[in-house]
């Protein structure tokens, strides 16, 4: 008789420094998108928003040049190339799509760190971060540069930004929801959860054992005989 055994493996993904700078570009980003908000539609606290503004940038920049560091001297995962999907995560980016384009009907695809699908997006991101911080240094002394009016540039740059990280977080809860890798907890522990399945043959007459993750560690539950 086939049995299915599926043993859950928690492995160390994501660095210490990559983790520290996920958390500096996040927090930064909301902050400066929140004050950037704050200075252009409420007059009365745009001097103290500005303020803040300015702090939350620098932890900005902080964060990106941490993430520069590790591109150039980090670990494998961290170069470059782990920003852009290789041949052979063009399969598992478009079972993503299917996912996201089925609300979560069909079935998440695996991988190791980086979502295939995103690897091009994070790309832009870090671009567009770095359009926002030299518009927003440059826009108060040189407004003009190469023909564009560079607070417009701010301007729109902070509703993409906006955008972008709304449909990451949207696209986040549903890994976790309806996937088993524990995307979210990931980037804070560096931890993901990967479900390696093991098929062996049993005597016939003992049964076929299924153990199902909703009965891992929960009291009164038993595998399903």
């Amino acid at each position: 008789m086939q049995v299915l055994e599926v043993k859950i493996e928690r492995v160390k993904v994501f660095g210490g420094w990559l983790r520290l700078s996920h958390l500096a570009i996040v927090l930064a980003s909301m902050a400066l998108l929140l004050s950037g908000w704050l200075i252009r539609h409420v007059p009365a606290l745009s001097l103290q928003a500005a303020d803040y503004h300015s702090v939350a940038a620098a932890v900005l920049i902080f964060g990106l040049g941490v993430r520069l560091a590790l591109m150039l001297r980090g670990r494998p995962l961290e170069a470059p190339g782990q920003l852009w999907p290789g041949r052979q995560d063009r399969a598992v980016a478009w079972e993503t799509l299917r996912f996201y384009l089925t609300l979560g009907k069909l079935p998440l695809p695996r991988w190791y760190a980086h979502n295939p699908l995103w690897k091009p997006l994070y790309l832009v991101f870090y671009l567009l971060l770095i359009v926002m911080v030299l518009s927003g240094w440059l826009r108060l002394q040189h407004p003009m540069l190469l023909g564009l009016y560079l607070p417009d540039i701010h301007t729109v740059g902070a509703s993409v930004l906006a955008w972008w990280a709304l449909l990451h977080l949207v696209a986040v809860v549903m890994h976790d929801y309806h996937g088993s890798a524990a995307d979210a907890s990931s980037i804070i522990n560096g931890h993901r959860l990967f479900l390696v399945e093991k098929q062996d043959f049993r005597p016939s007459g003992l049964g076929e054992t299924v153990i199902r993750l909703d009965q891992i560690g929960r009291p009164g539950k038993s595998p399903r005989v």
